[in-house]
C-alpha cells in the first residue's frame, strides 16, 4: 500500500528497533478532517484563510503501520511514547527535503538553476526541463497579461510560484487556491517560495476545493486567472464544465484565462475536450500556447 510511494524517499527510512522491538513501524499523522462552515468573505490583506465553504483542521494522531521497514523522520532518536500527544513533533518531523507521508507521499527536490520543485507520490508538479519553475510562471503570468494593478486569481497554489510571479509584475491582489494544507506545509520550506507568505498583504491565500471555493468568488472579480491543476485524473472536477462556467463568471470582460494541461501526446483527447467546454462557457480566441503548454482563453 504505503511502501508504493516510499522508493521516492531512501532518505527518510531508518530503523528505531526500541520503539517496537520485532515489530518497527511507521508513524504518520492522520488525515485531514472537514469541518463544515458558513462562508466567509474573501479579504484583501490577509495572507492564509481557510476556505470559504470547508475549512480544514489537523488533527494529530499517530498510526502504526507494521512492516518489514520501518520508518522515522529527523535525525535524532525517536524516543517518545506513541500515546505522548505532548512529543508528537518531536515524533514526526516533517522536513520536505527528505520527504514524508501523510495520505501521500510528498518531497521538496532540486531542479537545475537552483530552484525547488514538488514531487507529489511522485509526480513532478512543475515544469522542470528546460525552464526554471519560476520563469515559467512568469512566462503564464505575462501570457493572461497580468501588469500594474491587475486583480489575479491563481487556480492551484502548489509552491507559489505562479502568485509570485503575478506580484511581481505589479498585480494589485492576487487571490490563490490550493486544496492541500501538506502542499502548503512544503512550500514554507521551499526558500523560492518566501514571498508567498510574505507579499506585503498581495497575495491571499484560500484553502479548500477549488471548485466550491471560486463558487462564492464575486462575479467579474478578476482580470486574469491561471490554473495549473493536476492530471485530469486525480482532480476532474478542475476540468469540468460545471467549473468553467464559475471561472468565466468571476474573470471580467476582456480578461485572460490560462488553462495548463501539460502535453499529454498527439493521441489524448484532454486539450481538445478543455478547449470545446471552454467555448461552450462563452470564451472565445481559444489557442493552444506551446511554451507553456497550455490553452489561452478570452471573454468577450
Amino acid at each position: 500500500m504505503i511502501w508504493s510511494h516510499m522508493k521516492y524517499f531512501p532518505d527518510a527510512l531508518r530503523l528505531d528497533e526500541h520503539i517496537c522491538p520485532g515489530k518497527p513501524c511507521i508513524l504518520r499523522r492522520a488525515n485531514l478532517a472537514v469541518l463544515r462552515r458558513k462562508p466567509q468573505p474573501v479579504v484583501c490583506g490577509a495572507s492564509y484563510k481557510q476556505s470559504t465553504k470547508h475549512q480544514y483542521k489537523i488533527k494529530l494522531r499517530l498510526r502504526r503501520y507494521y512492516c518489514g521497514i520501518p520508518q522515522a523522520h529527523g535525525d535524532g532518536a525517536v524516543d517518545a511514547s506513541l500515546d505522548d500527544r505532548n512529543n508528537a513533533e518531536n515524533i514526526v518531523d516533517r522536513r520536505a527535503e527528505d520527504g514524508f507521508f501523510d495520505g501521500k507521499a510528498y518531497r521538496l527536490v532540486p531542479v537545475e538553476g537552483g530552484e525547488h520543485t514538488i514531487l507529489i507520490n511522485g509526480v513532478k508538479m512543475h515544469i522542470s526541463m528546460g525552464k526554471l519553475p519560476s520563469q515559467d510562471a512568469e512566462d503564464k503570468a505575462r501570457i493572461v497579461k497580468v501588469r500594474r494593478g491587475s486583480t489575479v486569481l491563481d487556480v492551484c497554489c502548489g509552491l507559489g510560484y505562479s502568485a509570485i510571479a503575478c506580484a511581481r509584475l505589479g498585480a494589485r491582489r492576487v487571490v490563490t487556491l490550493e486544496l492541500d494544507p501538506c502542499v502548503l506545509e512544503v512550500a514554507r520550506q521551499n526558500p523560492q517560495s518566501a514571498e508567498l507568505f510574505d507579499s506585503g498583504g498581495v497575495i491571499d491565500i484560500l484553502l479548500g476545493p477549488a471548485q466550491e471555493t471560486v463558487t462564492t468568488l464575486p462575479d467579474e472579480a478578476f482580470s486574469a486567472v491561471l490554473h495549473d491543476p493536476p492530471r485530469i485524473s486525480h482532480a476532474g472536477e478542475l476540468y469540468s464544465q460545471a467549473f468553467y462556467d464559475q471561472i468565466f463568471r468571476v474573470l471580467k470582460c476582456g480578461g485572460r484565462f490560462f488553462h495548463y494541461t501539460g502535453n499529454p501526446g498527439s493521441r489524448s483527447s484532454i486539450p481538445k475536450g478543455v478547449k470545446e467546454r471552454l467555448i461552450k462557457s462563452g470564451f472565445v480566441n481559444v489557442k493552444w500556447i506551446d511554451k507553456c503548454q497550455g490553452l489561452l482563453a478570452v471573454k468577450p
